[in-house]
């Protein structure tokens, strides 16, 4: 080859190398988005994770995966964790007797139940879901309303591209408990929500018991020159300001090492 040739070949090969570099951070994880395997056991999320007026119980997800605020890994129920109630509770319907039967089958031969893994980020990415889970990110933000999900499925395409947005732009936990199903919750004290950092509130929610309304005056309407106790429209629907939302260090090293 002349030399000329090899200068002529240095843009195309530039080309190339950029273009690997865009493809790889908007492809896809190593599992795919809506990816919904079927597993050993039918565990159904709404009836334990769902909320008590859908007919949950409405149990906390860190209940189960209990190393999730601990560990770089959320980890999975060990067998006994769910036989502590199963060994009692066998169902109401045939097939909630058939799934238990299953996991009864499991503890009794001493075998973990070998349940096939969804969400898998490529090999070369470290994922520390401690780091997250106390920085105040809802499960749901990244995993979707599990809780109502009748077969979990991969949610979000968790390509580089989808992780480095939240990082540049900023985490919001009001946007974080509307992902969780939260938001539009009188009882609560959350009506639409407020944005973060709200004098009375903590990640768009009021720290307010039930029925009392929001403690800070410049949270409340009035009708017809009445106090009424619900959130600003105004301040619930507005967007927070880039300064407020929580950032973590952005630190490639922090995911590839």
């Amino acid at each position: 080859m002349t030399q000329r040739r090899k200068w002529t070949a240095i843009p195309g090969l530039l080309f190339l190398v950029i273009g690997a570099v865009v493809l790889s951070a908007y492809s896809g994880a190593s599992s795919s988005q809506g990816r919904q395997p079927d597993q050993p056991i039918n565990f159904p999320h709404p009836r334990h994770a769902g909320a008590v007026k859908d007919g949950g119980l409405g149990l906390n997800c860190l209940y189960c995966h209990n190393t999730a605020n601990k560990s770089l890994d959320v980890g999975m129920p060990a067998v006994s964790t769910c036989i502590g109630c199963h060994t009692t509770v066998g169902g109401t319907t045939a097939q909630a007797k058939t799934e238990i039967a299953k996991l009864r089958k499991y503890a009794a031969d001493k075998r973990p139940v070998p349940w096939i893994r969804i969400h898998k980020v490529p090999e070369y990415v470290h994922f520390p879901h401690v780091r997250h889970v106390n920085a105040g990110v809802t499960c749901q933000t990244c995993h979707g309303q599990v809780q109502k999900m009748a077969q979990v499925y991969q949610y979000s395409s968790l390509n580089m591209g989808w992780c480095v947005n939240c990082h540049v732009n900023g985490y919001d936990p009001k946007d974080g408990q509307k992902a969780a199903g939260y938001d539009n919750v009188p009882p609560a004290g959350y009506s639409g929500g407020a944005p973060y950092g709200t004098p009375g509130t903590r990640a768009g929610v009021s720290l307010t018991p039930p029925g009392m309304g929001v403690r800070d005056s410049s949270l409340l309407a009035t009708t017809s020159g009445s106090t009424t106790g619900v959130t600003n429209v105004a301040a619930s629907t507005a967007n927070t300001p880039s300064a407020e939302r929580r950032r973590a260090r952005y630190d490639c090293s922090s995911c590839h090492y």
